[in-house]
């Protein structure tokens, strides 16, 4: 790797950060990872960040890259926590979270051009205006469009419009070697760039299929004996071949511990502890005719209509519970509705000897399958953390020996990779992977690469990875109760107090999303993202620089990040705890805070976001 400073000059106008500090914000996902993990096996830390303003941009940053070797990995919000986006040998990486924009909108196509940085919920904002509306979206609706193309798919309205790929009427990428091609669904090479994490080259722009909005949204909750019963009933309803073909956006399932974790989130038992499944329709006319579909059904338990409504509308915070942890770890696979229940009672078989609760839920895609997440809660500070991490792989492989594949690879699943590809295919798309991306620049040490990949390239590789995981499980019954009893039980959490808050960030970057600050300068220091990341180094007795303490007071103190905070954190609070803590030990900037100010005031972007959001 070069020094940083002679890339700067060949990277010209593009805009850079450089500070460590900026830098070990893009060192990371979601996911709370093992001091020990990361030094010994990767160079997390990029050895610089760009943030093109275009296609042409992105497409010097790579053709320097090519030719120097230089590692590049490209991030948008970084929701995934499977490690897709953690760099694993420094390098380059291109931050297209602040490439943004949204429209134009074709009305009369129904389809939207967007850049790979904008967030869905933005597109969503923009449509509604002109009549139209998302097809499908991923629950966490602040990521952004080239981040769930790269690495689902799969999550709201899938069961009626189908996987996102469907959506996509054509995508703008750059290759490894600098190449942009404009590719559409007849194209032999479009799905390659579909779940493939970056890869093979970089998403920068996407013309999507819109709807028009809905009627309105009509929801049932449907409560069960138990999780047999509840997909039993799914797997009939899908496969029902009456005249009337009922098609809801939405078929989601959620175990009776899911909705206690709810109940306790909301202090009250309103939620029936029980197996139950969510139905959402778009139409009054499709609601009727699943009420006589039910009407014709004995013995069925629903809900009462608000608390359907409830969850509907909850759907976009399923990281809430975080607040019960404050850590969360989840499986996530695509596996046969016909073996969901038999994972089901595994999963939390193979939970308890571990002391951990395992919580469900599920959205079935189609007559066939379903994306299910396995989730429990633990707390990554404790030292019980080392085998909280390893029961995300043994519930990961408990559900592949049911016939499911997992939702992706990333870095942690990367040892089931056979069970996500076969043969032909792995040697098809390595043969792909040495043609667009010749140098291996691209987000290297991953599935793909062509390189050596270290340790982790031993420790994730099946043939380690699977009998490893396969012999945990196997002695679970033993080797879970043992370290359960040295290490002791997680806990759920009843208060969140200011230290616990910082831990319960989902780092999920919903804030990013709406946070003025960040709009105007690009920074990810000055979101509510950055500043739990400050607050965490001052908890942990680190030491914070004069830059890094000046960034947590620029802050328009709107109140945006805590109104659409995924774990529903009183941020103000903290805000004004950190504050007055930087404050005593750095004094208040008061010339940085006013020149920022004026910044924001005189930014067209912020002007545009405060309009499109009226």
């Amino acid at each position: 790797m070069m020094k940083t400073d002679e890339l700067k000059t060949k990277l010209g106008n593009i805009k850079t950060l450089e500070r460590v500090e900026e830098r070990e914000m893009y060192s990371h996902d979601i996911g709370d990872l093992p001091l020990i993990m990361t030094k010994t096996m990767f160079k997390i830390l990029p050895d610089i960040v760009v943030q093109p303003k275009n296609a042409d941009e992105i497409k010097k940053v790579v053709e320097i890259a090519n030719n120097l070797k230089i590692p590049v990995v490209t991030r948008g919000a970084a929701s995934w926590g499977f490690g897709g986006v953690i760099p694993t040998r420094g390098g380059i990486v291109i931050d297209l979270s602040p490439f943004r924009k949204v429209g134009p909108i074709d009305t009369a196509q129904k389809t939207v051009t967007v850049q790979a940085g904008a967030r869905w919920s933005d597109i969503d904002i923009v449509a509604r205006k002109v009549g139209l509306c998302l097809m499908t979206y991923p629950s966490s609706k602040f990521s952004t469009v080239g981040g769930w193309i790269a690495t689902g798919g799969y999550s709201i309205n899938n069961y009626k419009y189908g996987h996102l790929s469907k959506q996509i009427v054509s995508m703008t990428v750059v290759t490894g070697t600098g190449e942009i091609k404009k590719l559409t669904q007849v194209d032999p090479e479009f799905p390659h760039y579909i779940s493939s994490e970056g890869e093979f080259g970089i998403i920068v722009e996407v013309i999507l299929k819109l709807r028009d909005i809905p009627q309105g949204s009509y929801s049932h909750l449907l409560y069960f004996a138990n999780d047999k019963e509840a997909f039993v009933f799914i797997d009939k309803f899908v496969k029902n071949s009456s005249p009337v073909q009922l098609k809801p956006n939405v078929i989601r399932f959620l175990d009776a511990n899911h909705l206690g974790d709810i109940n306790q989130l909301m202090r009250n038992s309103f939620f029936k502890k029980s197996a139950a499944v969510l139905f959402e329709f778009g139409s009054a006319t499709e609601d009727a005719e699943f009420a006589k579909y039910l009407a014709s059904i004995n013995n069925l338990e629903e809900a009462p209509t608000y608390l359907a409504d409830y969850l509907w509308n909850e759907r976009l915070f399923g990281m809430k519970t975080k607040r019960l942890g404050p850590t969360i770890l989840a499986s996530e696979v695509i596996m046969p509705i016909t073996e969901t229940a038999a994972f089901i009672a595994k999963a939390k078989k193979l939970g308890a000897n571990f002391g951990a609760e395992i919580y469900i839920d599920s959205y079935i895609i189609d007559s066939k399958d379903a994306l299910t997440m396995a989730t429990f809660l633990c707390d990554s500070r404790r030292k019980r953390y080392i085998i909280s991490l390893p029961l995300v792989a043994m519930l990961t492989k408990t559900a592949i020996g049911l016939g499911a594949k997992p939702y992706g690879l990333g870095l942690w699943n990367a040892g089931y990779i056979n069970a996500l590809y076969s043969s032909e295919e792995q040697t098809k798309l390595k043969a792909y992977k040495a043609k667009v991306d010749p140098n291996d620049i691209l987000n290297p040490g991953k599935s793909f690469g062509l390189g050596p990949k270290g340790l982790s390239g031993l420790v994730f590789s099946p043939a380690f990875f699977n009998p490893a995981i396969g012999l945990l499980a196997f002695t679970a019954p033993v080797t879970g109760k043992i370290f359960s009893a040295l290490l002791g039980k997680d806990k759920k959490v009843d208060n969140l107090d200011l230290q616990l808050s910082t831990h319960a960030c989902a780092k999920c970057g919903n804030c990013m999303a709406v946070c003025p600050a960040y709009l105007v300068t690009g920074n990810e220091e000055l979101t509510a993202k950055g500043k739990i990341a400050i607050a965490k180094k001052l908890q942990a007795g680190k030491s914070v620089t004069k830059e890094e303490a000046s960034a947590a007071f620029l802050c328009m103190h709107c109140k945006a990040c805590e109104s659409i905070c995924q774990t529903n954190l009183e941020l103000m609070n903290l805000w004004d705890a950190l504050e007055k803590k930087l404050e005593g030990q750095f004094s208040r900037p008061e010339a940085q805070i006013t020149e920022f100010l004026k910044k924001v005031d005189d930014s067209k972007e912020f002007w545009d976001m405060v309009e499109r959001n009226n």
